[in-house]
């Protein structure tokens, strides 16, 4: 069974392989696309209504997580995945 993971902006669990995983290393954010990198990591759901809520969350400084991670590193990483998204 894989393993279940949550969304930290809707909080939805499904398996972790279907959505983005973003993890901290020296303070800044950086794209898991293999999800293998060993380090603690946040998980978002991969749709741009998500990425969307967590950049308004940002840029309203109400975000917040367990791992110290630099907001304007992960602001710029979010910016460039919901490009890639395209819709």
């Amino acid at each position: 069974m894989a393993p279940i993971r949550s969304c930290i902006i809707c909080k939805n669990k499904n398996d972790k392989s279907k959505f983005i995983r973003i993890v901290e290393d020296n303070n800044i954010a950086i794209y898991d696309k293999n999800q293998n990198i060993n380090s603690r990591g946040i998980y978002i759901c991969n749709n741009k209504k998500c990425i969307n809520n967590c950049i308004k969350l940002i840029n309203k400084n109400k975000f917040s997580t367990r791992i110290n991670i630099n907001k304007e590193s992960l602001l710029e990483l979010l910016n460039v995945i919901e490009s890639e998204l395209g819709e």
